[in-house]
């Protein structure tokens, strides 16, 4: 080879290798720099997977349609159990519906390359829950392939914060601006940052006005130093809240109280401020003020009263002794007073003693007082007055009091009588001096009232003496000094007697016959006229009985009511009862009132009414001469008007009197009422009077009073009178009979005309329907009358449609069918018609319909359709709570106002028992009271407190109402509470209030019954001093003064306050121990007890010594009303939540009057139970929580039922019978 070949060669083969060698180090150097890079990429992506898998934020790959990846925060998002759970699931398998949308929408822009914000969505997750998230999505390659990476994080409990956050700031808000008390805030010096609602009604400023104040310049200026003071104990290091009353100066000037609570404003441990709520007590301090002066004033006139007239003329005494001054004490008693009273009724003279009041405060100077010493009587206290000056004020009172009192449509004339006693000159004490002014004040009276007396021990001797005459009126009935004379009462159509008016008369064995004018105006003073009345009633009764029997025919009896008689209260049951003792039936006693007892008409209605259902008849006596109102006339269940005889006696004589007796006659007959004249004295008079067809008549021309044995002597005499010297009779039947088919006609027209619907008839002539009649209320009503039916078709006065619609109807009758009806309206009344045909033979000769008013009907069904709406409107919005219950007692509905009044949202309660929300106290009960109305299917009322979500009690007067389906069985059950926490602290201060007017009413009570006695004994005194002294008058006034004691310790007895030792007690013994008590007295007066009680029966929680005081006074009243003997049955069971014993007697029974009166807050012991021990029955009982209940009915005995909580805890209860 050659040498430069082999060189060339050499050469070559050198740069072979050189290449070579450089390849292999630049592939060394690139394997190398690739291996760095790849551990660099594997760094990185342990890194970022790291990352990844401790990332707080919820990661997810989601590629073609699943989860290919989650991370460890997006396995616990989503509640996967394991790292794999997620892996293969879908989105939308997952995804909420409400999120589902706007998911796919997104994905969508993300594959689209679109960038996105921040979106919510809502996810169901693997373990049943529901969340929110907030996620944000980006396209990436993943294992190679187009990926979505989706970053989010749980935003549920920020979501539920910030929703609860927006609650609260709203139930805040509420709490602040619907407050019902003004809530408001201050800053450290006083003034004003946020002031509610509330505020501005109070103060009267609106909050931006308040907003430029400080509260320094709202606050009275008595009260700025305590307000300022409790401001700074409130701003100080430490402060504390402060409740303070105050008065505040509102914007319109008025001033009113306030009740303010300021509690500090803490920040991070800083007081920066104050909030306050102030509550109007206005009223409250009024009431409190209220109750004060009524202690010391009359309720009535606003005068001091008795208790302040002590004191007062007290210190009026002690200056006038300093200073050597006279004091004059005028003592002013009404005169007529109790008549006004009771004819009028009690408002009217309510309002005539506030009238009295008025004058005499006008009559006397400035520096004299005026007091109401009670009832009708007043004193006057004229400071520094001698005689010459009480004389002057005297005479000024006199002549005020006499002038005419217009009260109530009636001009009221009444007058006084006024005693007058002088300081030094008549006594030196408070008590001396009111007795001799009192004792000066009848003097008056006596005189002939309306006139004064000075006191004077020496005046009425040798007069007749009143009191005297009283205390021997008391002895007539006993004596059998009152003896009843009878005029008859004429039919002036056949000249028969048809009754006769029984007239009183007292033959004294000294004074012999006094006139009813002398001694009937003491009876009706003094209350005698009660029982004299009930004589004359028996008595009367009696002889009419006596007559029957002896063949002189059916006559009616008359007797006179007194106006006392009248209104009392159990005059009904005085009637009934002498009907029964007497035998006599109740057509054959009329009962004679007059005009000036009708002057309660209210009262007066009721009263005739009852009378009425005993078959009684009732006249008016006197007509024409009182006040009585022919409206009001018409109302009175009478039967006849006795003519009053001044208007009889100048027949003749006076034109007038002629016109008002036939107005009186004729008016009565219109009104269907018999007419009666009295005084008929002259054959001319009969025969006016028959003229003008009056029905009856008596007087001195047939017969002036007479015994009843007289009498039973002249009746045929008299009956002849009429026939002798009267019309002839053919003239006189026929003017009745005339007079009859007047009224007749006049009554068929009348039934017709005031129906209240219509009546129609027509016929069909000349092819039209034409009205042959047509009248009734329900015309008039319609805006027409006969005048435009009468003789005239449809169309003549009705619109063509509507009588076109009407002539089918007609049509149809006429073409005889029987049952035609139609509605329709006519000026806005809808009716009713039905349309009968009237036929002869086959024939309808005419059709008569008959209509009746159903616009009430037809506005219900309306009323039915939009109350459906109303109440569910009312059930979101009423301010009561409503719930309805399941069976259970759990909670289906809960009104929206429970967390208006308590605080928690109706959704709290749904499905909670709410007796679990009661006060532990009132669980057990009310749950009893719950299964009661379920098993009772009737309403339950109960009181219950419930708990507030701010803590606390409220008290609700509630109703549960069962709910039934169709089969008649409770469904549900409804509850109605309604909050009566602020009612009940008002009613207690009422209470407080009425007590006072209570214990006013007991002590007149006890005074009324004290006086009696005391007039005896004053009257007993008055004989002594006459040198009369005998010794039978010590025993009586002896006797009269155990009265008094007795009336003042039964009062005692009343007013003494008992502590109540509460303990548990097994009725069975209670009831054991009763009987044991009273053993003797039933043994000894052959009366037996019979008992009924439950063995291991449920105890009851009270103060067993009040309680048997209880029972003792029920079981005595029975005894009291079985004279001679009988049973008490004594039954003890339980119902529901209370234990009812029942007390029953087979004794003389109780009338419905007597039971409505029982416990009353009344003093009398004149009428077995009525007094004291029923009054301290009711009063033991309230304090037990119990009541108690009287049925009874005369004759058949007596029931008193009482009723006391069970005190929850004992067992099983079974009823076992045992007898003593």
């Amino acid at each position: 080879m050659p040498h430069s070949v082999l060189i060339h060669y050499n050469s070559m083969l050198f740069y072979v290798f050189f290449i070579t060698f450089l390849f292999i180090i630049l592939l060394c150097l690139f394997i190398n720099r690739r291996f760095k890079i790849q551990l660099k990429l594997m760094e990185s992506e342990d890194r970022y997977r790291s990352l990844v898998e401790v990332s707080p934020k919820s990661i997810l790959v989601y590629q073609e349609d699943k989860i290919i990846y989650a991370n460890p925060a997006a396995n616990q998002l989503f509640g996967a159990s394991h790292d794999e759970e997620l892996v293969g699931i879908s989105l939308l398998e997952m995804i909420h519906p409400d999120s589902k949308e706007i998911l796919i929408t997104n994905i969508k822009k993300i594959s689209n390359n679109e960038k996105l914000a921040l979106h919510e969505y809502k996810f169901h997750t693997l373990d049943g829950r529901t969340i929110l998230t907030e996620a944000v999505g980006a396209n990436i390659m993943f294992n190679g392939k187009p990926a979505l990476m989706a970053v989010g994080n749980d935003i549920t409990e920020k979501k539920n914060l910030q929703e609860q956050l927006k609650i609260n700031k709203q139930r805040y808000k509420s709490l602040f601006e619907y407050h019902a008390d003004a809530v408001y805030s201050f800053d450290l010096e006083g003034n004003f940052t946020s002031a509610n609602k509330a505020c501005e009604t109070l103060s009267g400023y609106n909050p931006s006005e308040l907003m430029e104040k400080n509260f320094t310049e709202l606050v009275f200026a008595d009260d700025f130093s305590q307000t300022v003071r409790a401001f700074e104990l409130t701003c100080k290091d430490g402060g504390s809240p402060q409740n303070i009353n105050i008065r505040l100066n509102r914007k319109d000037g008025k001033i009113i109280h306030l009740n303010i609570t300021s509690i500090p404003i803490i920040v991070d441990e800083l007081i920066v401020g104050v909030y306050g709520i102030a509550k109007d007590i206005t009223q409250q301090i009024k009431s409190q003020e209220m109750i004060r002066h009524l202690a010391y004033h009359d309720y009535l006139t606003g005068l001091p009263n008795r208790n302040m007239l002590d004191s007062r003329l007290s210190k009026e005494l002690d200056q006038a002794a300093d200073k050597n001054n006279h004091i004059a004490i005028l003592f002013i008693d009404l005169d007529r007073f109790k008549e006004i009273n009771d004819t009028l009724g009690h408002s009217v003279g309510d309002l005539l003693l506030v009238e009295v009041a008025e004058r005499l405060k006008t009559a006397v100077f400035e520096k004299d007082i005026v007091f109401r010493q009670g009832g009708d009587e007043f004193i006057v206290i004229l400071d520094n007055a001698d005689r010459d000056i009480a004389k002057k004020v005297a005479k000024r009172i006199l002549e005020g009091l006499s002038a005419t009192f217009k009260l109530k449509n009636y001009d009221i004339f009444t007058s006084s009588s006024i005693g007058i006693s002088l300081f030094p000159e008549n006594g030196q004490t408070v008590e001396t001096l009111v007795k001799h002014a009192d004792f000066a004040m009848y003097q008056a009276k006596k005189a002939g009232k309306n006139t004064y007396r000075f006191y004077s021990s020496q005046e009425n001797e040798g007069n007749i003496n009143p009191l005297l005459m009283e205390m021997e009126l008391h002895k007539a009935i006993e004596h059998e000094e009152l003896i009843l004379h009878y005029q008859p009462k004429v039919n002036l159509k056949t000249g028969k007697i048809i009754g006769a008016e029984a007239l009183i008369r007292w033959n004294h064995s000294e004074w012999g016959m006094v006139p009813p004018g002398d001694f009937i105006p003491i009876a009706e003073e003094t209350g005698l006229i009660i029982p004299i009345g009930e004589w004359v009633l028996f008595n009367a009764c009696a002889q009419n009985k006596k007559w029957q029997a002896d063949g002189l025919g059916n006559m009616i009896i008359s007797v006179n009511l007194s106006a006392r008689q009248f209104s009392q209260s159990k005059i009904v049951q005085t009637v009934e009862r002498v009907l029964k003792e007497t035998g006599l039936e109740p057509q054959y006693l009329e009962l004679e009132i007059t005009e000036s007892m009708t002057m309660d008409i209210c009262r007066t209605i009721t009263t005739l009414q009852d009378l009425k259902k005993l078959g009684v008849l009732i006249s008016i006596d006197d007509f024409g001469t009182g006040f009585s109102s022919l409206n009001y006339l018409k109302q009175f269940p009478v039967d006849t008007l006795k003519i009053d005889q001044s208007f009889v006696r100048e027949l003749h004589n006076n034109s007038n009197d002629e016109t008002i007796v036939k107005a009186i006659i004729s008016m009565a007959h219109t009104l269907q009422l018999n007419v009666v004249a009295e005084g008929i004295e002259t054959r001319e008079q009969l025969v006016f009077l028959q003229q003008h067809l009056c029905d009856g008549a008596q007087g001195y021309f047939f017969s002036k009073p007479r015994p009843a044995k007289e009498l039973s002597k002249e009746f045929f005499a008299i009956e002849g009178l009429v026939k002798e010297f009267g019309i002839s009779q053919d003239i006189n039947d026929r003017m009745w009979m005339e007079e009859s088919l007047r009224i007749a006609r006049k009554d068929l027209q009348e039934t017709v005309r005031r129906q209240q619907g219509l009546t129609l008839k027509y016929k069909k002539i000349d092819g039209k329907f034409i009205h042959t009649l047509c009248d009734g209320e329900l015309l008039y009503r319609f805006g027409l009358s006969p005048d435009q039916l009468i003789g005239k078709e449809l169309a003549d006065f009705l619109p063509y449609g509507a009588a076109k619609e009407k002539t089918v109807f007609y049509q149809k009758a006429w073409d005889g069918d029987e049952n035609v009806t139609y509605e329709a309206e006519i000026n806005g009344i809808h009716y009713l018609a039905a349309l009968s045909p009237i036929k002869r033979g086959e024939e309808v000769v005419e059709v008569i319909g008959s209509c009746i008013d159903i616009t009430t009907l037809k506005e219900t069904e309306i009323a039915l359709r939009e109350s459906q709406e109303m109440y569910r409107l009312i059930a979101e919005n009423m301010t009561d709570l409503i719930v309805i219950f399941d069976l259970e007692g759990k909670i289906l509905y809960a009104s929206p106002s429970h967390e208006s009044i308590l605080g928690y949202p109706s959704s709290y309660y749904e499905g909670r028992r709410l007796f679990d929300e009661f006060h532990p106290d009132d669980q057990g009960m009310h749950s009893i009271i719950f299964e009661e109305t379920i098993k009772n299917k009737q309403s339950s009322h109960l009181e219950v407190r419930m708990s507030l979500c701010e803590g606390g009690w409220k008290l609700f007067e509630s109703m549960l109402t069962p709910i039934f389906d169709e089969n008649g069985s409770v469904r549900h059950i409804v509850g109605v509470a309604k909050d009566i926490t602020d009612k009940r602290i008002a009613e207690e201060l009422l209470w407080k209030s009425e007590k006072l007017s209570v214990v006013g009413e007991l002590a007149a009570g006890v005074a009324h019954e004290i006086r009696n006695p005391i007039t005896s004994i004053k009257g007993f005194f008055k004989l002594f001093q006459q040198g009369m002294i005998e010794p039978k008058y010590f025993d009586v006034i002896h006797s009269e003064f155990d009265h008094i004691e007795e009336i003042i310790n039964e009062f005692l007895t009343l007013a003494k306050t008992q502590a109540i030792d509460k303990k548990t007690i097994k009725v069975k013994k209670l009831i054991d121990d009763v009987t044991t008590l009273l053993e003797s007295e039933t043994n000894l007066k052959n009366i037996q007890i019979h008992k009924y009680d439950e063995e291991s029966f449920q105890e009851i929680l009270g103060d067993p010594n009040q309680l048997k005081q209880v029972f003792i006074n029920l079981a005595n009243n029975s005894i009291e009303a079985m004279p001679n003997g009988g049973n008490i049955h004594i039954e003890a069971q339980s119902e529901g939540s209370h234990v009812i014993i029942k007390f029953s007697d087979d004794g003389v029974g109780m009338s419905e009057e007597r039971i409505q009166s029982l416990g009353e807050p009344f003093y009398s012991n004149k009428e077995k139970g009525t007094g004291l021990g029923l009054m301290l029955c009711y009063k033991i009982l309230k304090e037990h929580n119990g009541t108690i209940v009287f049925n009874s009915k005369e004759g058949f005995g007596t029931t008193a039922e009482v009723r006391v909580p069970i005190f929850l805890g004992n067992g099983n209860r079974y009823k076992q019978s045992f007898s003593k």
